[in-house]
């Protein structure tokens, strides 16, 4: 299956800078989740950075695009999502920068079996299965759904893959945090920071971002939490700076 199968439509806007995205509907839409993980890693330019799960490319595409980052590298399990990823890259002209690889990440391909990465970040499936509606479209319910991976295989591909001393980036749901938090001590990634992602003031958090460090002492900072919409509804000024391509950290 190859991305003719998919009319890829004009291109759309990512951000509020000059980057832009092909997300045709028949593969899927990105969400605000991989813009607000990119935004929350606190990586340099000259660091590698590995995105496990990379979709459309949309991480890579940011860090790249607007974090400044000259070596980012996107494994994507499933062909034609792989193939838009591309597409992605080259409409932005960031292919001397982010390279797309097709491949799964409990059995990695060889051009990625011997590299270790500063930072290896992953926007990964949610939910089991058998919790939720699965869609109809393979291509969305394996984005979304632990189908062909979950939690711990890909913290366990996350610290196979980053060196030591290296970073790991995560988002996920609250409800999840204690799998997420185990999960990684467990694989030698010691959860250093955390942010609570909610919808609004007055709502309960629907999102966690957690950044871990392979082989680090314990020792857990929690930063103020993050709200996209403030009381008006709008978006906060938190979140326009998300969407201007900058750090959580310039802002929080």
């Amino acid at each position: 299956m190859t991305e003719e199968f998919f009319p890829l439509g004009e291109p759309e806007r990512l951000g509020l800078g000059t980057l832009k995205i092909y997300q045709p509907s028949a593969i899927f839409k990105f969400t605000v989740d991989p813009l607000l993980l990119a935004a929350f890693l606190q990586v340099r330019s000259q660091e590698t950075v590995l995105d496990l799960g990379t979709g459309a490319g949309v991480i890579p595409l940011w860090l790249a695009g607007y974090r400044g980052v000259r070596q980012v590298v996107g494994l994507e399990l499933q062909p034609p999502v792989a193939a838009l990823a591309r597409r992605n890259v080259a409409l932005n002209q960031l292919t001397g920068r982010i390279t797309i690889v097709e491949g799964d990440l409990r059995n990695p391909p060889p051009e990625l079996t011997a590299r270790r990465f500063d930072w290896v970040v992953s926007n990964p499936p949610y939910w089991p299965p058998a919790n939720h509606h699965v869609p109809a479209s393979p291509l969305q319910a394996v984005a979304k759904f632990e189908l062909t991976c979950n939690l711990s295989e890909v913290v366990m591909a996350a610290a196979r893959f980053c060196r030591e001393g290296g970073r790991v980036g995560l988002i996920h749901l609250p409800e999840r945090l204690t799998d997420l938090l185990s999960t990684m001590r467990a694989a030698r990634l010691e959860p250093k920071r955390l942010c609570l992602v909610h919808p609004k003031p007055e709502a309960a958090p629907h999102r966690v971002l957690v950044e871990g460090i392979k082989g680090g002492r314990p020792g857990l900072k929690v930063t103020k939490p993050l709200f996209i919409h403030g009381p008006d509804g709008v978006f906060s000024p938190e979140m326009n700076a998300v969407y201007e391509g900058r750090g959580l950290t310039e802002v929080l």
